[in-house]
């Protein structure tokens, strides 16, 4: 594997004896010049030049997805992916170097056969887009709205770890005949983030923890669910939410430690929907109440930690 300019290149061959014209304007093929002083530099620039055209592409089908959206929500995800992630080429081929004596210089086409490349990743997209339909099927079928947020934002978290919109996106590029293929997906994509925010809007949830110092793990859990636009309430809420906290506190000359644990569910009329539970590491400090702080500031990190593997950042 060839490393160039943080993207990962796959070079199945190197020179194949196609002519020039064979290549740049014939549709079956994405084909870029590259330039150079010696033959391994024009070789270089045109792999440059290939990955560019792909970025660029990516780009400007990201920018199109954020302007086309029909909900009043923008869609910035397949652009946040673009960002962190390189483009992956493969099954390139290149041209001969030909000299050219005016210009003092080699010149090289790398080029892709889309056909050939389409055989290579059509099973990667594939995977990618069955993975992410189960997740998004299993989510559509929950009754319960907490089940169905947790299921969609599942379903995201798979997306954005699969870099799914990319890869549609760089199929797109590399095969626009088999675009209509995705379409569905792409829909499925679109729709989660509107779902999710009609979703929470139906929800309430109701608040209990044992042992809260100074309430800092009710209002940091409180904060969660209210900025995702879940109301928060009282006993009659449609969802209840149990924090279980055990300081296990030890006076030590060095001073005051705490080896905290916590237990947590979500409950619909005596349903148990979600828990979750966590041990940290001991906390303290010589002052007390320092002490107490750290160890419940910690708290409150890993139980948000816990909810926002099961809940999508909106």
């Amino acid at each position: 594997m060839k490393k160039f300019a943080g993207i990962s290149i796959f070079l199945f061959c190197l020179f194949f004896p196609l002519l020039s014209e064979d290549i740049m304007n014939n549709p079956a093929y994405i084909a870029q010049l590259g330039y150079g002083s010696s033959k391994d530099t024009a070789v270089n620039n045109a792999l440059a030049a290939l990955s560019k055209f792909f970025q660029m592409n990516i780009s400007v089908q990201a920018k199109e997805q954020t302007i086309s959206n029909e909900s009043n929500f923008e869609t910035t995800f397949s652009e946040e992916i673009f960002v962190q992630s390189g483009t992956e080429l493969f099954a390139v081929h290149y041209t001969k170097p030909k000299y050219d004596k005016k210009q003092k210089q080699y010149e090289v086409i790398a080029y892709i056969d889309r056909e050939e490349a389409w055989q290579i990743y059509e099973p990667k997209i594939n995977d990618c887009t069955s993975q992410f339909e189960q997740f998004y099927s299993d989510a559509i079928s929950q009754e319960d709205a907490i089940l169905k947020i947790a299921g969609l934002s599942k379903a995201y978290q798979n997306a954005k770890e699969n870099e799914l919109y990319k890869k549609l996106d760089f199929a797109q590029i590399l095969e626009p005949n088999q675009v209509e293929k995705f379409s569905r997906t792409r829909n499925h994509l679109s729709e989660i983030e509107p779902m999710l925010r009609r979703i929470v809007k139906q929800c309430s949830i109701s608040i209990f923890c044992e042992n809260d110092f100074e309430e800092s793990v009710s209002r940091a859990i409180g904060n969660f669910f209210s900025n995702y636009g879940i109301t928060i309430g009282d006993n009659s809420s449609q969802y209840l939410c149990y924090i279980k906290i055990i300081e296990n506190l030890q006076v030590l000359p060095a001073g005051i430690f705490y080896s905290p644990s916590f237990s947590l569910k979500i409950e619909k009329r005596d349903t148990v929907l979600f828990s979750g539970e966590g041990q940290l590491k001991r906390i303290g400090a010589k002052n007390p109440t320092v002490a107490q702080q750290r160890a419940y500031t910690s708290l409150s990190q890993e139980i948000l930690k816990l909810l926002q593997k099961e809940f999508m950042s909106l």
